[in-house]
């Protein structure tokens, strides 16, 4: 039997258990010795996996067309690319597949566990890291990483664990998400850290339009941020909360425009089409249509079918047009003001609200300092990166998931 390599991972979430199981098969399979140990600075494991999705784990997203799958980067997509092109959504389906987990797709393309339950998931982690021999240590916070060598090709190094002393290890990985702790372990081993913001929030918006309709979503808004001159767009399902405004169109673009939105203080301004994907001739013309069709009915009674009479009775509200009004009483004037209001209707964004199950960091470790065929440090021979760590984020729709089972993989066929 050769020499034991001992790789030690920081961070007990979904890249940490993915890089320990496939560096533990692989050094099964090819005869090697491995001591692979996953340090949890808190009493459970897999945080985040457990609450994805609210609690079905958003595994991945169905497009297996790769330069398609990186365009939902707001940040890392170019290195993601060649990535990706070794392990992407597809194996990611395969590999849970072959472990008896079946990934099934949703009409929006997000990919979940057919049981619709995140522990499906957790299970399977913790069955394949007990089978494998993965020591899984929780309540082991560590302090510092310190290498012993700068220039050894790998390792020794030193992890000190508050409270338990020193642990050995010739490989490190460090998969500690947002954690401030895993930014200052690579800065203190020589990695920049860039500019950090949240990503994935929803607004925080007064407006009476919206008053009293908590709760009320959209399946297709388009929706466009405007932050200082920049100007952000995109589109999807839409929701109104108590706060403000949420849902797949609002997290996209928060993301997108995650360091223009920090730096504005959060401030900005936000046009709403609730009639997602059609022009405004196009919303005119329906709403002339419905009076045309409609000529003795009430206003209030009759409406665009994707939208609630909820709903409705506020856009006739906010144009001044009493509920009661015919239609045949409605005046060119009326007919132009509600198709604007739906078209576009602009709000002012006076904040953020994080949204739980969701939330990611915008920043991180730059990505110039890392070798993205082995996801090893160019500066720290030896140190590994996986998730959200590093500069990398994607929008809503498991996309996140996905760059950790990538990045972990890779990590995992370079460690021996």
């Amino acid at each position: 039997m050769g020499q034991t390599h001992k790789i030690i991972i920081i961070g007990g979430g979904a890249a940490g258990f993915f890089a320990a199981i496939n560096a533990a098969e692989n050094a099964k399979s090819s005869s090697r010795v491995v001591k692979i140990q996953i340090l949890e600075a808190s009493d459970s494991v897999l945080k985040k996996v457990r609450i994805s999705g609210g609690g079905r784990c958003n595994v991945t997203h169905n497009i297996f067309d790769v330069r398609r799958f990186c365009e939902n980067y707001p940040r890392g997509s170019k290195e993601l690319l060649s990535a990706m092109l070794r392990f992407q959504a597809r194996d990611t389906v395969d590999w849970f597949l072959k472990r008896g987990v079946k990934i099934v797709a949703e009409e929006d393309g997000r990919m979940f566990p057919n049981t619709n339950d995140s522990e499906t998931i957790v299970r399977c982690f913790l069955n394949e890291a007990e089978r494998l021999g993965v020591q899984v240590l929780i309540n082991h916070n560590v302090t510092s990483i310190t290498k012993l060598s700068s220039g050894s090709s790998s390792g020794p190094f030193h992890v000190n664990v508050s409270n338990k002393g020193s642990m050995m290890a010739d490989s490190v990985m460090i998969t500690t998400g947002s954690s401030q702790h895993g930014y200052r372990f690579a800065k203190e081993l020589g990695h920049t850290i860039t500019d950090l913001a949240p990503s994935l929030f929803s607004f925080k918006i007064s407006n009476h339009l919206l008053s009293e309709l908590s709760g009320l979503s959209f399946s297709h808004a388009d929706v466009q941020l405007i932050v200082g001159e920049k100007c952000f767009k995109d589109s999807g399902p839409l929701l109104i909360t108590h706060w403000g405004l949420s849902g797949p169109a609002i997290l996209k673009i928060s993301a997108w425009a995650a360091r223009e939105m920090k730096m504005a203080d959060y401030k900005a301004r936000l046009q709403v089409n609730f009639l997602g994907g059609e022009g405004f001739e196009s919303v005119l013309a329906m709403v002339r249509k419905l009076k045309e069709d409609n000529l003795k009915a009430q206003a209030i009674n009759i409406y665009p079918e994707r939208l609630t009479k909820r709903f409705w009775a506020k856009v006739l509200s906010n144009c001044r047009v009493p509920e009661d009004k015919r239609w045949a009483d409605l005046t060119n004037k009326e007919l132009q003001n509600i198709s604007e209001t739906l078209f576009k209707t602009e709000f002012i964004v006076l904040g953020k609200n994080r949204y739980k199950d969701e939330f990611v960091e915008c920043g991180g470790v730059c990505l110039k300092e890392i070798n993205f065929k082995k996801m090893e440090s160019k500066i720290c021979p030896g140190l590994f990166f996986a998730g959200e760590v590093l500069d990398i984020d994607g929008i809503t729709g498991g996309f996140n998931f996905q760059n950790a089972w990538t990045g972990a993989w890779i990590a995992a066929q370079s460690f021996l």
